[in-house]
């Protein structure tokens, strides 16, 4: 049996590291100085996310072709680069690089549970999960309210320095609320505010939307918008598969912190 290596153990000087990883997501990129890019989310069993991204975008497509989306595979051959930024994609301060001779190979299922990273919203409120987060999180409720469609600035949009044209893109603004009544102010951005609007014209208003966002960000605590989307790497998905289970399990860490704390 081959011996994987966990994701929170890579270093950079570990050439020679198998993992053994699920895509959560495929998404491309474009900078200014950078030029195109392709970028992956992959997770292992134990739930650990990292940032995987194809050094050369003359391999994007071989890499876009064997990793696909849900599945899981084994990678040999990458480097890890430390991320130096105190934002960033995930909380390990780590991404893979993947390059010409780095090799991939279907791996079998892994049927187990993989953990979330739930923050209760309150925590948010209270300044527990810091403005400005240096890494993606994940939240879970019942969708209370939806805007309409709008126009927002969004900074991280890149642009060249001899274009003035405004940072704008489509939007969308809504509510979740979870079991104890607590409110929390979202926005979703671009393709994903449009998927996010597709969902809830066929879905809302038809009981109870309960709504799982995976990788977003707390961009505040009293503003306007609380959690916001970040682009790529974010998703959101309507009713998940197992969402009673998880309600189940959030409601115990909360009985079980409050009795910690009497």
């Amino acid at each position: 049996m081959a011996n994987f290596e966990r994701l929170a153990m890579v270093t950079p000087n570990g050439d020679d590291s198998m993992i053994r990883v699920r895509v959560e997501n495929v998404w491309s990129t474009l900078d200014v100085e950078n030029g195109e890019g392709l970028s992956f989310l992959v997770v292992d069993d134990e739930g650990t996310r990292m940032h995987a991204f194809v050094q050369h975008f003359a391999d994007a497509k071989r890499f876009k072709r064997l990793l696909q989306k849900g599945d899981w595979f084994t990678i040999t051959g990458f480097s890890v680069v430390i991320v130096r930024n105190e934002i960033r994609m995930t909380k390990q301060r780590k991404e893979i690089v993947l390059k010409r001779n780095t090799e991939v190979g279907v791996s079998e299922l892994f049927n187990g549970f993989i953990p979330l990273d739930l923050v209760p919203f309150q925590d948010v409120k209270n300044g527990t999960v810091h403005d400005g987060t240096s890494y993606t999180r994940d939240f879970l409720g019942v969708i209370s309210s939806v805007s309409d469609f709008g126009l927002t600035v969004d900074d991280s949009m890149p642009r060249n320095i001899h274009n003035y044209d405004p940072k704008t893109t489509g939007s969308i603004d809504f509510v979740l609320e979870d079991n104890d009544g607590n409110h929390l102010n979202c926005r979703a951005k671009g393709i994903l505010a449009v998927l996010f609007k597709r969902n809830w014209l066929c879905y809302g208003e038809t009981g109870t939307n309960i709504c799982l966002l995976t990788n977003w960000r707390v961009v505040g605590r009293d503003g306007p918008i609380q959690v916001e989307d970040e682009e790529g790497i974010s998703t959101f998905e309507y009713d998940p598969p197992g969402h009673h289970e998880v309600v189940l399990v959030y409601c115990r860490l909360h009985q079980e912190e409050d009795l910690s704390d009497e």
